[in-house]
Parts: structure tokens; sequence; C-alpha cells
């Protein structure tokens, strides 16, 4: 699956970085003179931008620093797959880097991730460690497929109670540190470095995903074409977590839309099942808050159902206000 020779040398540039920005401004900033500076790649490369209708700025931001040629503006929220598809389409590396404008890379980070993806052609897919601003472990760089068992565990809420757990909350990875190598089922498309010709041959990401578990279907059709993602801790980001997400209600629903439509794309006989429980694991959540007469988030979850218990169907949009970065 590795190009020739031949066809490395038809790419003008190592590295597209890939960026989608969605009313981040002060994120996007810090990034971009993250990997214009101290973190830029040695690597031969080129930074380009789409702006999904940003209001604060971030559009005007990212042409202050890379010049209008680098950005392109949707003027609405197309929603985070098909901005990434249009901004590949009109990049020139050998290979792509998805970086969220949220996620800044660490000095080196973004060459660990190439050296290791030259190292382990196979792997198809890599991404890194992410800390948060404070150098806690973000978890969220990679995490484990949807399963019957995990969505199981998610529905009777065990996943929660024992978040560490590797067998109650096998999605989470357990106590796993990101702090060495290892294959996993789902590298973030937050900071995610693949190969151009790999990118081409998986169709990019499916646009039927507005937001949320793209890269879950990504890396599941990598892993049918004999791929094994990976990641490397030498690739560090610190990830300003939520810097473009909404409310919590708003970001759930979203969220679960993303799982729905993994469960009816990926789950086979076990789709139905697979819905079920995750109209189960709120109705049971939104069932606690009554109890405890406290009606909140996962009841205003429950009462928009309709939003997100089918997945996202061909020609939905994404509301407004809504986040376009992962």
């Amino acid at each position: 699956m590795n190009s020739s020779p031949g066809q490395v040398a038809a790419w003008p540039v190592t590295l597209s970085i890939v960026i989608v920005s969605y009313n981040a401004v002060d994120e996007l900033r810090k990034t971009l003179a993250a990997i214009t500076g101290p973190a830029a790649p040695r690597a031969s490369h080129e930074i380009l931008v789409t702006d999904n209708g940003s209001t604060d700025g971030a559009a005007d931001v990212a042409e202050d620093v890379l010049g209008p040629a680098a950005v392109r503006r949707l003027g609405r929220n197309t929603g985070f797959g098909y901005a990434v598809n249009r901004t590949v389409e009109r990049s020139r590396g050998h290979h792509v880097l998805l970086l969220n404008p949220d996620a800044r890379p660490r000095p080196g980070a973004i060459d660990a991730l190439l050296d290791h993806l030259a190292a382990r052609p196979g792997d198809g897919i890599v991404g890194g460690r992410s800390v948060d601003p404070a150098g806690r472990l973000d978890p969220r760089s990679c995490f484990g497929r949807i399963t019957p068992w995990s969505l199981t565990t998610g529905a009777l809420g065990l996943s929660s109670l024992a978040r560490r757990s590797r067998l109650l909350a096998p999605e989470s990875l357990g106590r796993w540190q990101r702090d060495d190598v290892r294959h996993v089922d789902v590298v973030s498309g937050g900071f995610l470095l693949t190969a151009r010709s790999t990118w081409d041959m998986l169709g990019g990401f499916d646009e039927t995903y507005l937001i949320y578990g793209e890269d879950q279907d990504l890396c599941r059709r990598a892993a049918a074409h004999n791929f094994r993602p990976s990641i490397t801790p030498r690739a560090e980001i610190v990830h300003a977590v939520g810097a473009s997400s909404s409310s919590t209600v708003d970001r759930d629903v979203l969220v679960l839309t993303g799982r729905a439509t993994v469960v009816r794309q990926h789950l086979g006989v076990w789709r139905g099942y697979g819905l079920v429980a995750l109209r189960t694991g709120v109705a049971l959540r939104a069932a606690a808050e009554r109890v405890r007469r406290r009606p909140d988030r996962w009841t205003a979850v429950l009462r928009r159902s309709g939003e997100w218990a089918h997945g996202w169907r061909p020609g939905a949009t994404l509301p407004s206000p809504a986040g376009a970065a992962t």
C-alpha cells in the first residue's frame, strides 16, 4: 500500500496540515503560532485552514498568519467531515495531518508522527498523546471502538462508575496513560496523520457524519483494509478541550447522533440492540435526575431524542450554534 518513489516525488510538499475552524479564534491563534513557530515540522509542509462560518474573526486571524491563499471561507457550518474533505482536496502534501484549532502541538510532535508512520507504514493512521493546559492526561487522543459490550456498560452507567476499567469502560482503554506505542481502535480526528494515498484509498471522511464519529468510521474502514492505527507518546499536543463546543446538552445531542450513526453503519446484526442501548442509557440517567427531583442535562437530552436516536441522515444540517471541532 506504500507509494512508489515516483509517486512520492509527485507531491510538492511532504505534509499538508489541515485545520477546520469554527468560533475558536483564541485557540486557533495559539495553534497557528505554535506550528509556524517552535512546533513547526522540519519536513516541507503547508498549512491550510477552512473556516466553517465563524463569527468570531477566526478566518481573519488565519489569513493574517498564513495569507489569503491558505484560507477558505465556507460561510456556514458545513460539518467537520465535509470541511476536512474539501481542504484535503486542495492540499499538495504526500501526508495529511488533521489538526483541531484547539490542539497545540509541542515542539517535535509533528515530526514524531511522520517518523513513526515512516517506520510503521502498515499502521496506516497514527496519532499522539494529548494533555490539558495543566499538563494532565487527556485520554481522548485515542479510544476503543463502539461494541455491543461497550454500549451495554454505557447504558447501565457502569462505564461512568468505573471509568478506568478496561472491562467496564472498554472505550476508555482503562488506566493506560498513552505513554507507550500501541495499536488502538480509533485515533482522534483532532490529531491524526495518514499518507495521502491511504486517505484517497479510504475516500476520506464519510460526510454523512456532520460531527463526531467520523474518526471512528475512518479507522474502522482502515482496519478493514488491514491497517492497524496506532499512537506514539513522542507526539504530544496540548488540548484546550471543548473550545468549539456549545452547551453541554447540545454537545451530548451531537455526540449521540454520531454514536448512533456508527452503530447503524458498523454493528451489523447488533444495530437494533445498539440503538436501544443508547436510548436506554439516556432514559436511565434522566430517570435518576427525576428521582433526585433535579431534571437537568439528561432529561433535556431525552426530550430531544428525535434529533439523535437514528443518527445522521443524508442532507442533515448542523443546528446553530454548534461546534465543528471534535
